[in-house]
């Protein structure tokens, strides 16, 4: 079984970035007279920075930026996010 090295956390904003961007090309709807929801990574981190003050679990966190943003974290990528 492979050793997973630590991620810095400009790594994990670079994987962050891939799969948000990965997501918001998939259909998203940006049809004239259609409003889309903010998905940038940007969002993902006020998001994540928010949940974080109002003490939400890491597994919580990570169940919102999969259904909202379709990237998939473990708790080590959230937290260098969350920092």
């Amino acid at each position: 079984m492979p050793v997973k090295e630590p991620m810095n956390q400009g790594s994990l904003t670079k994987a962050l970035r891939r799969k948000v961007a990965r997501t918001l090309g998939r259909g998203n709807g940006n049809e004239p007279g259609i409003e889309t929801e903010d998905r940038s990574l940007a969002q993902a981190l006020h998001v994540l920075k928010e949940m974080k003050a109002a003490g939400r679990t890491w597994q919580e966190m990570g169940a919102r930026m999969e259904r909202e943003f379709g990237a998939s974290l473990e708790k080590d990528q959230l937290k260098a996010l969350v920092r």
